[in-house]
């Protein structure tokens, strides 16, 4: 009896241990480290780490895919604490992934952490330079903090969703397309004829790019000119020219106001009309006698006469004023005998022609 009580006491206490190194091993055990097919790479593996500001819902044993393609998984993912960070750096968090041995990484090669669909998975992006490759990533290399990305949260994009949805961004839009089409001609072929036309100006503007590159190169010479000539334009828009130029549209529009001042005068000298018709008969008759002759001066006629008399008598006379002032007349002869009226007037004339009084 007793020996049957201490056999089933060992047995109990068998059982009790099985069963508490079974929970033991349980509660260690990690289900995500048992690997899956077609969740890994097949061949032999090496490290990279990878630092990321957030690495918030990123599944254990996440995909690592490069340029479309997986090349590696998460092996783990732990803390850095602001305290063990660099100085100023701020906490951070550092994940392990292993990649296939098959396949080479730059140095300069971008980790973001990206979601292919709405419920997907969310897996480590790797994003390689075409022109970065004569640097690689060596075994345990890091992809450092400047060039990763932040994770873009989905509760974010839907937010921002809700937000344009709700905000009244989609009933804008209907009122542009509405006005849109309150401007286009009722007829669709009128609105096909507007499309044809301006289609006909894009394929010719696309075959007279050279008259555009012209285009574009003059304006650009023109502000190349005006970014010279900086400080005229600046002299010009300074305030004192701009009060300058002001004073002088006024001035013109004030010389503008002195011709329609002007209209009052014409109109007051209307009743000159009945005169200056009545004098055409008079200028028709001089005309004749001014115009008839030749216009040699030298010729005798009317208007050589009128030359003459205007150079040799008036204007002189104006010009020097008279130059003798003859009074009286006498002439007595030496031996008495009287001297006729004709020889005092040839002797007079002699000597007023000597002193220049007369020609």
């Amino acid at each position: 009896m007793t020996a049957l009580l201490g056999k089933r006491m060992r047995s109990a206490a068998i059982a009790v241990a099985s069963v508490a190194v079974l929970f033991t091993g349980g509660c260690a055990f990690d289900p995500s480290q048992v690997p899956v097919p077609g969740t890994s790479v097949s061949g032999s593996t090496y490290k990279v780490s990878i630092e990321f500001a957030n690495v918030l819902n990123l599944p254990a044993r996440a995909k690592v895919i490069a340029n479309g393609a997986q090349v590696g998984t998460v092996d783990s993912v732990r803390v850095v604490p602001a305290a063990e960070a660099p100085e100023g750096r701020g906490g951070y968090v550092v994940v392990d992934i292993e990649v296939s041995d098959d396949v080479r990484l730059p140095a300069t090669t971008v980790a973001e952490l990206r979601q292919n669909t709405v419920l997907g998975d969310i897996h480590i992006a790797l994003t390689t330079p075409p022109d970065g490759f004569d640097a690689l990533l060596p075994r345990g290399g890091t992809i450092t903090l400047e060039h990763t990305k932040p994770p873009v949260q989905l509760e974010d994009t839907m937010a921002a969703m809700a937000v344009f949805v709700q905000g009244g961004a989609v009933g804008q839009v209907q009122d542009i397309i509405n006005r849109f089409n309150s401007v286009l001609p009722q007829d669709p072929m009128e609105t096909q004829r507007i499309t044809q036309v301006i289609a006909g100006d894009v394929v010719d503007l696309a075959a007279n790019l050279d008259q555009v590159d012209r285009l574009l190169y003059g304006l650009e010479t023109n502000s190349s000119v005006l970014h010279k000539i900086q400080p005229e334009l600046d002299n010009i828009l300074r305030p004192e020219s701009v009060q300058q130029m002001t004073y002088a549209t006024d001035s013109i529009g004030g010389v503008t106001d002195i011709f329609g001042a002007l209209a009052p005068v014409g109109a007051s000298m209307t009743w000159l009309t009945p005169l200056v018709q009545a004098g055409d008969a008079a200028a028709m008759a001089f005309a004749p006698l001014v115009t008839g002759a030749p216009l040699n001066t030298a010729s005798p006629s009317n208007l050589a006469l009128l030359t003459a008399l205007l150079r040799d008598k008036i204007i002189p006379f104006v010009a020097r004023g008279a130059k003798v002032n003859i009074a009286d007349v006498q002439v007595t002869p030496a031996g008495g005998a009287p001297v006729s009226a004709d020889d005092q007037i040839d002797r007079i004339i002699e000597t007023l022609r000597m002193i220049g009084a007369i020609r």
